[in-house]
Formats: C-alpha cells, sequence, structure tokens
C-alpha cells in the first residue's frame, strides 16, 4: 500500500477506489489524528516558478548519496519552498507516491534546492522527504511485475523505474517531468549548456546521463556517483 500524502483535494487523475480510500483516511486522521499531518496552503507560485533540472534514481553497487530531485528558483524573486508538493505517477498504472516540503526552504532567485528520500541524507541535499515516502508492502502491477521493491523500514525508498513528476502549490501545477528511464550509473540532468525553463525540459531529448565522477583529491564522505546537485549541470555531450 502506499501511503500518499493528502492535502484536502484529489486529483482529476485519482481513480475512484483511490478518492474512496483517501476519504477514510482523511476520516482516520480527523477521529485518530495522524504522523503526518496534511500542511494549509502556504506556498503561491506560478508555472514556470520552478524548474526540475536533475533526477538521482537507483543506482548500481554501493551508493550512499541516496535518490533525489534537483530544482531551480527560475524566478525574479526569493522564495520559501514550505508547502511544496511532489508527485510521482507511475506510468504504467495509476499508482502515485507523493511527499510534502513542512519546514522552511529558501531558496534565492536562479539557485538550486535538492530535494532527497535518504531518513540521513549527505550534505547536498537541502531536504529529506523521507517520511512522506513510505510503501509498507510490495506493490505490483497487474501483470505481477514488482513496481516498488522496498518495504516501510527499506532505505533508501526507491523512485519509480518510470514516472511523471509533478511538483504543486497548492492547486497550482508549477514543472512537470517524465523520464522513461533512469540512468543506474549517475543521474538524469537537463543540458547544462541550455536555460532550463519549464517548458524546455518537457524536451526528453534535452535531458542525458551525468556519469562525472566524484572529484578526486581530499576525503570522500560518500559512495557512489555524484552528478551535479545544486549547481548547472554539464553540458550534454
Amino acid at each position: 500500500m502506499v501511503e500518499p500524502v493528502f492535502d484536502g483535494r484529489f486529483s482529476g487523475r485519482a481513480s475512484l477506489p483511490l478518492r474512496a480510500w483517501g476519504s477514510i483516511a482523511l476520516l482516520g486522521c480527523a477521529l485518530l489524528g495522524c504522523a503526518r499531518e496534511p500542511l494549509p496552503c502556504l506556498l503561491e507560485l506560478e508555472e514556470g516558478d520552478l524548474v526540475i533540472t536533475e533526477i538521482r534514481g537507483p543506482q548500481e553497487g554501493v551508493d550512499t548519496r541516496g535518490e533525489w530531485f534537483e530544482v531551480l528558483n527560475a524566478s525574479d524573486r526569493m522564495l520559501d519552498l514550505e508547502g511544496l508538493r511532489g508527485e510521482l505517477v507511475n506510468l504504467k498504472g495509476s499508482l502515485e507516491l507523493g511527499f510534502l516540503v513542512r519546514e522552511s526552504l529558501p531558496v534565492a532567485p536562479g539557485g538550486y534546492v535538492v530535494l532527497g528520500s535518504l531518513a540521513d541524507p549527505p550534505p547536498e541535499v537541502d531536504y529529506s522527504f523521507n517520511a512522506d515516502f513510505t510503501v509498507d508492502e510490495r506493490v505490483e502491477d497487474s501483470d505481477g511485475t514488482l513496481l516498488i521493491p522496498v518495504t516501510l523500514d527499506s532505505d533508501p525508498k526507491e523512485l519509480f523505474a518510470n514516472a511523471r513528476v509533478e511538483l504543486w502549490a497548492c492547486d497550482q501545477l508549477v514543472d512537470s517531468v517524465v523520464y522513461a528511464e533512469l540512468p543506474s550509473m549517475g543521474t538524469y540532468a537537463y543540458d547544462g549548456a541550455l536555460p532550463p525553463d519549464a517548458e524546455g525540459n518537457d524536451d526528453p531529448t534535452r535531458w542525458c546521463t551525468d556519469a562525472t565522477p566524484a572529484p578526486e583529491g581530499g576525503p570522500q564522505t560518500e559512495l557512489g556517483l555524484p552528478g551535479s546537485p545544486g549547481e548547472v549541470n554539464p553540458p550534454c555531450g
């Protein structure tokens, strides 16, 4: 079962069973209280104010950097992303995972934030959505394909193999990206030679794998290919 993040509304995509399940969950929260209460609408953004620029998925081999999303503040003003909601919609079905930024998360114009899945995130991650991003049993597609190969106590919690990622501020869709596959070595990165924008990142030809190794020299505190979190991506060759 997927534990979604509810904020009092259901998207138009949600199936009737999901809506019914969610209504029961909301009633249970009202009667018993919930560990992860929804937040009121705190964030007012326009479409394109934020741009998804890099995604790090499950990695081969030993990895301690975890999975994350890099987001650019493409607006001309300082933003606090508390209340930002993310949704991952699996392309093979109607399954969704969600998370909510529950703390103050300031980002300057032209600056980046990195949202990660590890409960104990590496230094490059600015906010961990681990507590919201939970799965408590095997989730399988109708043909038996294992979609989320993790349990409640597993860490890292893996992203969908193929999905649409959406960023929402209240009822406003701010940005979305569809990916068919994430690199198992490195990150899925928007072309650093192009100015990132919410329309440009809809074009899959503007994305590539960033498998740049960790810089040499100095102690390495984390394992796995780092990508370029918090900074401009390398150009796609």
